[in-house]
């Protein structure tokens, strides 16, 4: 459990360095300078849009001034012109031609005030323009240099957190690979209870060999005396032979109960990194990430109600272009007609001349008409210039942003969606990734803690081998006189030797049975008990 809880842990870590690599934060973070740049650009270019729309209404205003004068103009041309009507009444045909010219008029009066309804309908584009430019706009246009330094300074300090957290995930996985050597290392000294196995196994053998030996191959003249110096023999070797496996178990569970013990220490450390980590990465709630949502946040809000007022000066900028077209041919049309007005005038005068006396009236009221008709043609003149810079502007307004500029903000807006959903992306990646490395570090610290807890050798095994080795240490004896037991204890000492698989049991061995032939010594052995042990944990 704790070798597969270490294992989770460390795929954790690499997982978190993983994501915090240096590319990843490199790209994330020139994504945000590129949506800081951006943002920056928002108030010089809404306030060209702003200027341009100030412009237009005060050019739209000059029209409405032009085109009042000019209706104020045709009232008197309409009254000149039924002053001529009742004049020549009496004047054969002046009537029709003071009729026709007041017709004219009237044509006239119908264009201009279609005119001032033209205006009057860019004034109310304008309104709808300029509705959504109220004292929260500006606020929020005024945050943004605010906001977009907020922002820079969040990149920073979130490349800070990504080579801190970096770091720290090294420093942890570097410890957590400690751990798991030492628990490899632990699981293989816990091979000591496979060789003490096999050595309680070996002296098992001796006994049932030297009881095998005397029960169906000793000499019938073995005296009960030498059966009982053969079997002191064989119990001597299995007391030597428990005795040093029983302090070789106790060595080396020693060492595993040290070294299990020490993983405290190690897991300790391992979990006042973890919890830097926690703090680093925003788990306190004061994380750069936090932050830098919420700014950029705020920034899609201005973006939005940037969004609103641009759609609205794209319209008035095509419905200016529109009603620029239909104003300069309705102007064209006045002009023609005055035009018209001051020929008839014209004509009158001359009519009016030859009629001497008669005529004078008349002709004092159409050289009016020639002199209003020019007043006419003259806020005609002003409105078609004033047109052309309403044209203009109006191009203007539609090309408010500068060159290398986003088209519009919703380019912006889609910057700024794409670097939140990243950033939730990765806030939600670590959040889950700390949460499971602090789920796995208290696992692996509950276990590890029941496992020292229940830790004892000695109630087990080592008492058990401690009272076997002495019950043989009862029925052996400290030194066994061999004479005449030569032949005996040379075969028994042969089929014995045979089962060690260890240097330490061949010289306990030797030095109760005396040397081995040369037979018996003739299969490999490692030079050292040492090099066995080594090749049994390895």
């Amino acid at each position: 459990m704790v070798t597969e809880a270490l294992a989770k842990l460390v795929s954790l870590l690499e997982h978190i360095g993983n994501s915090l690599k240096e590319e990843n934060a490199t790209e994330a973070t020139a994504r945000l300078l590129q949506t800081v740049d951006l943002l920056n650009r928002l108030p010089p270019a809404e306030a060209r849009r702003r200027e341009n729309v100030a412009a237009i209404g005060q050019t739209g205003q000059r029209l409405a001034e032009h085109v009042l004068s000019m209706e104020e103009t045709l009232r008197y041309l309409r009254t000149f012109a039924a002053t001529a009507k009742i004049a020549g009444a009496r004047i054969p045909d002046f009537s029709s031609f003071a009729s026709e010219i007041v017709e004219r008029i009237e044509f006239a009066t119908k264009e201009v005030k279609a005119l001032s309804l033209q205006i009057r309908s860019l004034e109310g584009q304008i309104e709808s323009a300029t509705a959504n430019e109220d004292g929260s706009l500006a606020q929020h246009l005024n945050g943004i240099p605010s906001i977009a330094q907020r922002l820079i300074s969040n990149a920073e300090e979130i490349q800070a957190q990504r080579r801190n957290l970096s770091e720290l995930a090294e420093t942890v996985a570097g410890l957590a690979r400690k751990i798991q050597n030492k628990v490899a290392h632990t699981l293989s000294a816990m091979q000591i209870g496979d060789i003490t196995r096999q050595r309680v196994e070996h002296c098992q053998t001796a006994h049932a060999i030297m009881e095998a030996y005397l029960a169906s191959e000793a000499p019938a003249n073995l005296s009960a005396n030498d059966r009982q110096r053969l079997s002191q023999l064989a119990m001597t070797l299995i007391f030597e032979l428990l005795g040093e496996t029983t302090k070789g178990f106790d060595r080396e569970t020693v060492k595993i109960v040290d070294n299990i013990r020490s993983f405290s220490g190690d897991i300790g450390t391992l979990l006042d990194l973890y919890r830097t980590m926690m703090s680093q990465s925003g788990q306190d709630g004061k994380s750069p990430i936090n932050s830098l949502r919420g700014d950029l946040s705020a920034a899609r809000i201005v973006v939005d109600r940037i969004d609103v007022a641009a759609a609205g000066a794209n319209r008035l900028s095509e419905k200016t272009s529109e009603m620029v077209k239909e104003l300069t041919t309705s102007i064209l049309t006045i002009q023609l007609v005055r035009r018209d007005i001051q020929y008839m005038a014209l004509n009158t005068n001359l009519r009016c001349g030859k009629l001497g006396e008669e005529g004078r009236a008349i002709n004092v009221v159409a050289g009016e008409l020639r002199s209003f008709a020019s007043l006419l043609d003259e806020d005609a003149e002003k409105i078609l210039v004033g047109l052309g810079k309403l044209e203009t502007q109006a191009t203007g307004l539609k090309d408010w942003r500068q060159a290398g500029e986003e088209e519009n903000s919703s380019g912006l807006g889609t910057h700024i969606d794409t670097a939140l959903a990243h950033i939730g992306e990765a806030g939600a990646s670590m959040d889950l990734n700390v949460q499971e490395l602090r789920r796995c570090g208290e696992a692996m610290t509950s276990q590890v803690a029941d496992v020292i807890k229940g830790l004892d050798f000695r109630a087990g095994i080592g008492e058990t081998l401690a009272s076997c080795t002495k019950e043989a240490g009862r029925t052996r004896s400290a030194f066994v006189d061999t004479t005449g037991l030569e032949a005996p204890v040379a075969a028994i000492s042969e089929r014995i030797f045979k089962i060690y698989t260890m240097a330490a049991e061949r010289e306990i061995h030797a030095a109760i049975f005396g040397a081995v032939s040369s037979l018996a010594e003739s299969a490999p052995a490692p030079a050292s008990d040492e090099e066995l042990f080594a090749d049994a944990l390895f």
